[in-house]
């Protein structure tokens, strides 16, 4: 089958019967975010003052909740301690009714906690909780007696080990051999360096930096990374590697010699993590609807690139891996940018806005747009209508329909998104869109800038750009 979007929305709409069964360590991802604007006067370091705290499920828990954002029936067993952390961890997972879940409760071990100080959209430090050494005899056979019966009502098996104690050795060998007895799929994402333990695994999921800790090598090129892997496979009995590879995609090595590359897909880098998390929860789905392995290599790599592109340790929709894959443009429509803009702000992102008509697109209007992007985190345009347009430049305009206007500005890489608007003034707009920054050209004043009051009331400015000379649509057109 090819990825179109047709195939894709079959598939993603056929996972709501299907069970996963996810083992491994689960954690708590906390987020503090803040705003720096002084340096401490007792050490030379950034003061961050605190605005918000946020905290979900992470590690093994953000691949369970992937699978549940994708319409899965999900059973997550992990380790986790008799502490805060673990309480609230407990009480995210609760919130999702689709997750069933087994924690095995040891007192006295601290539950995985990563803490991520960020300014704005910039993590400038991250504070690790936790042990990772193996849970003891006691632990693992409790977990023993959680995941062996589950396999049985599972399609397919997740083993998210990130070496941090809650699946030792011989519980993995366990587990791999009683999953292969019953001819489940087995899908590992390994953190250890000695893959030996996961011998008989269908799908091995390493990163470079992972894939050559395990080789003790340095892989430079594509050749070098296939090469590698695929001799990982023979060596161990592995199905499949799939090396991602950031930005360079992703590498499948078959134990077989079949390779296959699927470029990165991502048009917008925000955050990364629990990326990793995200393509595994989306080869699993794509491999429990009976997907190839390529195509469900292609669909993880489209909801890696939404992944990237959140705030945090973030779930992915069937409809955003829809919409990434149908390469669709900025949303036009009012509610759906308010939501947006919520997002982008909730992530402490500011967000600049700038209208016109841009009729015909001049260096002018890109030297604007431009200006006003790297002035903020994300920009939205408002776009007059096209009886806006008429009303305020005459019979002959606009030259082109909202449409083409809309689509030309979409091509632009700093446009985030684009707010069509019927009226005169942007004055409605900016109030339901609430930025931080309205960006106009040199000939403007700033306190006579139409939602100057609505920005300043929320702390924001207004920025004037210097226009470029010479350039203008009017002149454009009599030319």
């Amino acid at each position: 089958m090819n990825v179109n979007i047709a195939n894709a929305a079959r598939l993603l709409c056929s996972l709501q019967a299907k069970n996963v069964l996810v083992l491994g360590d689960v954690m708590l991802d906390r987020f503090v975010d803040g705003a720096v604007t002084r340096i401490s006067p007792e050490a030379p370091v950034p003061i961050l003052s605190q605005s918000r705290v946020r905290q979900m499920p992470g590690g093994a828990a953000n691949v369970a909740c992937n699978l549940a954002q994708m319409g899965l029936h999900v059973h997550l067993i992990g380790v986790c301690g008799d502490d805060e952390a673990g309480k609230s961890l407990h009480n995210e997972l609760t919130k999702l009714p689709t997750i069933h879940f087994d924690l095995v409760t040891i007192t006295g071990r601290p539950t995985s906690l990563k803490t991520r100080f960020r300014a704005g959209s910039q993590q400038i430090l991250r504070v690790d909780d936790e042990v990772n050494s193996d849970i003891d005899a006691a632990a693992a056979e409790q977990f023993s007696k959680y995941a062996l019966p589950a396999v049985q009502d599972a399609d397919l098996v997740v083993l998210s080990d990130y070496a941090k104690g809650a699946l030792p050795r011989l519980l993995v060998e366990k587990i791999i051999v009683h999953a292969k007895a019953k001819d489940k799929i087995i899908i590992a994402d390994p953190k250890r360096a000695d893959i030996s333990v996961y011998s008989g695994v269908d799908l091995l999921t390493p990163n470079l930096a992972e894939l050559q800790n395990t080789t003790d090598q340095i892989l430079s090129s594509i050749e070098e990374i296939g090469q590698a892997a695929t001799a990982l496979a023979k060596e161990f009995g592995i199905g499949s590697i799939l090396t991602t590879m950031s930005a360079r995609g992703m590498m499948l090595s078959k134990a077989d010699g079949t390779q296959f590359l699927d470029p990165a897909s991502a048009r917008d880098i925000f955050d990364v993590s629990g990326a990793g998390d995200t393509v595994v929860a989306m080869l699993a789905s794509a491999l429990v609807a009976d997907a190839d392995l390529e195509d469900a290599i292609r669909l993880a790599n489209h909801a890696a690139g939404v992944a990237i592109g959140k705030s945090g340790t973030a779930v992915v929709a069937p409809g955003e891996v829809l919409a990434h894959l149908a390469g669709a443009p900025p949303p036009t429509d009012w509610p759906s940018i308010a939501m947006q803009c919520t997002n982008w702000r909730d992530a402490g992102q500011k967000i600049a806005f700038a209208n016109g008509c841009f009729d015909l697109l001049h260096p002018g209007h890109i030297h604007l747009l431009r200006e006003a992007a790297h002035n903020a985190d994300r920009l939205v345009v408002g776009l007059n209508g096209d009886t806006s347009v008429k009303r305020l430049k005459g019979a002959g305009r606009p030259t082109q329909p909202a449409e083409l206007r809309s689509a030309i500005l979409a091509a632009l890489p700093f446009v985030d998104a684009i707010a069509v608007f019927d009226e005169d003034t942007p004055f409605d707009l900016i109030a339901t869109l609430q930025p931080d920054i309205i960006v106009k050209g040199g000939d403007y004043i700033a306190d006579q800038v139409v939602g100057a009051d609505i920005v300043a009331a929320r702390g924001g400015r207004v920025l004037i750009i210097s226009t470029l000379d010479g350039h203008a649509t009017s002149k454009l057109i009599t030319a």
